[in-house]
């Protein structure tokens, strides 16, 4: 009768090792496959949203969601001369365009408050139901955290379609850490000098979109100028963003080439 022979202890070892030396090599390549996934989730949901400005402009004369926020801010008080009306901020405004509310959240995004948690950086109130009805705003998206962000000067001053010089090079919507761009040095691009320094400043709540708002954004320090390079940890696709352009592609970009040229000319 043949004897029984187990494994040794060296043998055991030796599998266990090549275990984790395959799991090591490979898990990796599993989480970058799983970032490569949500990225190209974001692209198709940045693509449809530009889509839907775009179908919204050519159905009010070639212009795209007006809302100006200092017209419109509210504050803990509630008191303003203005009504705290969202009906025209983009993500509400085109809503009856795209007609899906998943597609306004990027599964990348460290920034998860929705709109009733957080009005829009107290731009709305949304305590009372008497305060969702005054705002027009669609309920569907009261409980929806929205990831992206538009062109804020396209969006306040009325400029049509027809006005943009470069729109295959103009930022419409895409990966940001606000709704808004903002007026982050939208003119300090020096088209008539391409080695001003000021070209290569960062639109920063795009490039750094995942980033902390608090010492990006607030600060004198970061509203122009140089940057630290540790930022680039904070794109939102590993150093990269989506961005939708005012011709209606979508690509990826590098932090390092998110700069204020994006506003392009109008």
């Amino acid at each position: 009768m043949r004897e029984k022979r187990g494994f040794t202890l060296i043998e055991l070892l030796v599998v266990i090792a090549i275990i984790a030396i395959l799991a090591a090599i490979l898990f990796p390549v599993f989480a970058r496959a799983r970032a490569q996934a949500r990225k190209a989730s974001c692209t198709s949901n940045v693509r449809q949203l530009t889509l839907g400005m775009n179908m919204y402009a050519q159905d009010y004369d070639e212009t795209y969601p007006q809302w100006q926020w200092d017209r419109h801010f509210v504050g803990a008080s509630g008191a303003n001369t203005f009504p705290n009306n969202a009906t025209t901020v983009w993500w509400n405004a085109i809503y009856p365009y795209v007609r899906n509310h998943q597609i306004f959240t990027c599964p990348d995004a460290n920034y998860r408050f929705t709109t009733r948690q957080d009005g829009h950086w107290g731009w709305f109130q949304f305590q009372t139901a008497q305060q969702i009805a005054a705002s027009g705003i669609n309920p569907i998206l009261l409980d929806v955290s929205i990831s992206y962000g538009s062109h804020e000067p396209l969006t306040y001053s009325y400029p049509k379609i027809a006005s943009l010089q470069l729109p295959a090079e103009t930022l419409l919507i895409s990966d940001m850490a606000t709704s808004l761009t903002g007026w982050e040095c939208w003119n300090c691009f020096d088209w008539n000098n391409p080695a001003n320094p000021a070209n290569r400043y960062r639109l920063r709540r795009v490039a750094y979109s995942n980033g902390p708002l608090k010492s990006y954004f607030w600060t004198d320090a970061a509203w122009m100028g140089p940057f630290d390079p540790a930022w680039e940890d904070d794109a939102r696709h590993t150093r990269q963003q989506v961005i939708g352009y005012a011709d209606g592609h979508t690509k990826v970009r590098m932090s390092s080439q998110t700069t204020v040229d994006l506003f392009g000319r109008f």
